[in-house]
């Protein structure tokens, strides 16, 4: 069972009348469960032999800090004789072993280290998120044999941002891919290059930074691509991992910190080839195009790419190519239009109107006669979600809390399967000493995901004494 789903059954039995008493019934297995869910499991540098190879470790304490963990996976080819690549990943929310489950599989494959930090996450500050990565760096060198030369970063949404932060203020880094975002704002140069994959969601509130930025990249001839995948704001689809990592695996041979696989390459030239050429006889010359561009970026400083760069030229002519281009560039326009018409009226208009709007924005974004243009109105609600949710913990800091019940319900409307504006619901229930709503409102942001835990202690110290809040607390 996983965690999240037990943590749902028990907390919806504590907030039960008599759900006290029912404590008691949960079996000692469960509990068990959580104990080694949260356990530290650490282990002295010269006793890194006793890491299992292919094995995922939930969470490794730092010897140096023990507040500090992070997850952990080692390929089953980790051999402490031969420097391995390694791949430090940063969740949005802390949660280390989400993205090594992710990414382990493929990284047994491609024989890298995998570690998710358990402490980065957003609202951080640039100088603690960096100490966070030292730390994580320093543990995984002092325990693994590294190849410093294949130091990769990665990360989702604001993790993607401590990632490329990492890579720009320290240095060392091989290369860094950014998942749901972009660079931070820093006005400073990298200390070392790095390249750069972009992965991004076509549904994605991130996606015009992103290919502005791809773009910006390729005018400053950095090693870089842009994967996209059909998908909303998250960490990419399992379906791309292997993308990810034949991009790492090929950015490290262009480094020569790793042996050059020319099988691997030609597997990769003849596997690509084949889809161009299924889509040049289907006459999808924009799908084709994109191939050969893709194909330019991987294998660029591996191979001779100036065939595909001809044929890219080439392709560029071609009718639909040309409206190809136009659309996207009329979509981008039509985005950032309704994003100047929309934003602005989470302050001004109230939440009846954002009631029959949101319903209008819905049915235009699941429209399947124009699922281009339904993306640009997804984009534009997660847009909105993202802005609430600055409007709403704005309000509550300024301690407004009519103007923050606004925002939040608005929040609601528009992302209706975000558990966070429940937990602020919570938050100005508190704030007004409703504690029935406190409850009710921390049950439905439980229902829709919530599990960040480590929050409540202090948005509820309040309700320590709350026997609902005393339970909770056990099912941490």
């Amino acid at each position: 069972m996983k965690k999240r789903t037990l943590y749902k059954i028990i907390f919806k039995t504590l907030i039960q009348p008599g759900g006290m008493a029912r404590l008691f019934s949960v079996s000692v297995s469960f509990l068990l469960a959580i104990l080694i869910l949260n356990s530290c499991f650490s282990v002295e540098k010269s006793d890194a032999q006793e890491f299992e190879i292919g094995k995922v470790y939930p969470k490794i304490c730092c010897a140096a800090d023990s507040s500090q963990s992070y997850a952990l996976f080692l390929p089953s080819n980790y051999d402490k004789n031969t420097p391995c690549p390694v791949l430090v990943l940063f969740d949005s929310h802390g949660d280390g072993l989400l993205p090594v489950n992710l990414f382990s599989n493929d990284a047994s494959k491609s024989g890298f280290i995998v570690a998710g930090s358990n402490n980065s996450k957003n609202g951080m500050t640039l100088e603690e998120t960096t100490a966070i990565y030292r730390n994580v760096l320093a543990d995984l060198t002092s325990r693994f044999t590294i190849e410093k030369k294949a130091i990769y970063l990665g990360g989702f949404s604001g993790g993607s941002r401590v990632a490329a932060a990492a890579a720009i203020t320290e240095g060392g880094v091989a290369g860094v891919v950014g998942c749901g975002a972009g660079l931070p704002n820093l006005n400073q140069k990298p200390q070392t290059p790095f390249s750069y994959l972009a992965v991004v969601g076509n549904q994605d509130f991130n996606l015009t930074e992103m290919m502005q930025l791809d773009e910006s990249l390729e005018k400053a001839g950095y090693q870089h691509h842009l994967l996209l995948f059909d998908g909303i704001h998250q960490w990419p689809p399992k379906e791309l991992i292997p993308d990810i990592f034949t991009w790492l695996r090929f950015d490290a041979m262009r480094q020569k910190s790793i042996p050059e696989n020319r099988s691997d390459i030609n597997l990769f030239i003849e596997q690509n080839d084949k889809k161009a050429n299924d889509l040049a006889s289907k006459i999808k010359f924009p799908e084709q195009q994109e191939i050969y561009q893709k194909m330019v970026h991987y294998l660029n400083g591996l191979t001779d790419v100036s065939p595909l760069l001809n044929e890219i030229e080439r392709l560029e002519n071609e009718t639909s190519v040309v409206a190809f281009h136009q659309q996207k560039k009329d979509l981008k326009e039509m985005e950032q239009a309704l994003q100047q018409k929309y934003l602005p009226e989470i302050e001004q208009k109230d939440v009846n109107w954002w009631k029959k709007e949101t319903a209008k924005l819905f049915s235009l974004a699941e429209n399947p006669k124009n699922p281009e243009t339904g993306a640009v109105y997804k984009r534009l609600l997660g847009s909105l979600s993202l802005s609430c949710y600055m409007y709403s913990n704005a309000a509550l800091k300024q301690g407004n809390l009519a103007l923050a019940s606004k925002h939040i319900e608005i929040y609601s409307l528009v992302d209706p399967s975000n558990a966070e504006h429940r937990y602020m619901a919570a938050k100005v229930a508190a704030l007004n000493g409703n504690s029935d709503e406190v409850f009710t409102a921390l049950n439905q942001a439980l229902e829709l995901g919530f599990l960040d835990y480590s929050r409540l202690d202090s948005d509820f110290s309040a309700y320590r004494n709350d026997k609902r809040f005393k339970c909770l607390q056990l099912v941490r």
